[in-house]
């Protein structure tokens, strides 16, 4: 197995937070707009009907709220991971 180049801690940090505010906000806004019925599906995708009912149906609207409940839990780690991270850092320079 090749050797993994591990980035700068700068650009870790910044890549961790983009990354928990892209699924933060992601899974908040899939979840709210399948909550409330507000999903829509593209112009493109009506060329099968079949599949946009299954979709705008209930329980395509549970697959989505689900789908940005996973979202969310995952900003939730990501957090976690990110505080981890910057702790780990700071008390480990404290203590030299």
């Amino acid at each position: 197995m090749p050797a993994t180049r591990h980035r700068p801690f700068a650009w870790d940090v910044l890549f961790r937070a983009l990354r928990f505010f892209y699924l933060l906000w992601g899974g908040m806004l899939l979840s709210t707009l399948a909550f409330y019925g507000r999903l829509r599906l593209p112009a493109a995708f009506w060329h099968w009907p079949d599949l946009c009912r299954s979709l705008m149906g209930p329980w395509g609207r549970a697959l989505a709220l689900g789908i940005g409940l996973v979202m969310c839990l995952a900003a939730l780690l990501e957090a976690w991971e990110l505080v981890d991270r910057l702790l780990v850092r700071f008390m480990g320079e404290s203590e030299r």
